[in-house]
């Protein structure tokens, strides 16, 4: 029979994530910044999911640091992908070359600043002791009822995160407006990771769910990167020689162009949210119906016994 996880089990992999990658992100490793805001990411979201409400203290202070790694790697990261971004559209667009260069060298100057910041403040962030201090919270809920409790509290936390996601993408609209889409991007983030929670609590497989929510996460994210692009070549025009800046004008008409066409498919494949909102619904019901795993037993178990419900399988 299907069981909840151990809430301790949960923390392992990103706890273990942050770990890993930590070193990699204080020497500017671009691969290392990305997987640690990831991490962090993960584990903001699963603290008040494993915290009792004898915890809730604690676990307000232990998201705010995890809040505190994310933002101090966020610009550096933010110009890493912003690099890659100008470079590929240098590779289809050679025409852009010239441009291009411009606002490479205002974007390395930023990131080297971004990396200066990084340094400066990491006197500030444990991030052996924030790893330690979730896995020990995470270990305070393992009774039976206990986890039951943590299967209410990730239900509840799904439900709303796809009540944040729904009114998200209502106000966006269908006219292309920054912000609001901004908050669509943000909203679909926080849903992913809610959902994870769930579908790992709950020993779910919802890999067709996780590869749409995937696809539309990257391409709301290939959007605001495009965004944030477009506004370092604009401030790099602004600061440019008058003959230089029709050049860049094309570039940033080029970046105006790619943003535009990706609204587009976003508008085609938004109904897809939808279909995700509804399987939340079911992920949520029977979560809450799901048994605690049972405790440890000092008799083994019989071999090649199958968890029968496959009701939440996606295929």
């Amino acid at each position: 029979m299907r069981t909840l996880a151990r809430p301790r089990s949960l923390a392992r992999r990103p706890v273990r994530a942050l770990i890993a990658q930590w070193p990699l992100a204080l020497v500017d490793e671009v691969e290392g910044i990305h997987q640690a805001r990831v991490a962090s990411r993960r584990l903001r979201e699963l603290v008040p999911a494993v915290a009792r409400a004898a915890d809730a203290k604690e676990a307000r202070a232990l998201r705010r640091g995890l809040r505190a790694v994310t933002r101090l790697l966020g610009r550096s990261r933010e110009l890493d992908v912003a690099l890659a971004t100008l470079q590929a559209i240098e590779d289809r667009t050679p025409d852009h070359a010239v441009a291009a260069a411009a606002v490479r060298a205002q974007v390395v100057r930023e990131r080297a600043s971004a990396g200066q910041e990084v340094r400066a403040h990491l006197a500030g962030v444990d991030v052996d002791k924030l790893a330690a201090a979730t896995l020990a919270l995470a270990g305070r809920s393992e009774s039976p009822g206990a986890v039951r409790s943590c299967a209410r509290r990730v239900a509840a936390r799904l439900g709303r995160r796809a009540a944040e996601l729904e009114r998200a993408v209502v106000d966006a609209g269908l006219i292309f407006a920054p912000g609001p889409l901004h908050g669509v991007r943000i909203a679909l983030k926080k849903f992913r990771y809610a959902f994870e929670v769930a579908e790992r609590l709950g020993r779910f497989r919802l890999t067709g769910s996780m590869q749409r929510l995937k696809r539309l996460q990257n391409l709301l994210g290939d959007l605001h990167d495009l965004q944030v692009l477009g506004g370092l070549a604009r401030d790099t025009m602004a600061q440019a020689p008058r003959l230089r800046r029709p050049e860049l004008e094309s570039l940033v008409g080029s970046i105006d162009d790619e943003i535009r066409a990706l609204h587009s498919q976003f508008l085609t494949e938004r109904e897809g949210i939808v279909a995700l909102l509804a399987r939340s619904t079911g992920v949520r019901r029977m979560l809450v119906r799901l048994p605690p795993p049972r405790l440890p037993s000092r008799r083994p178990e019989v071999m090649g016994t199958r968890a029968s419900a496959r009701s939440l399988e996606d295929r």
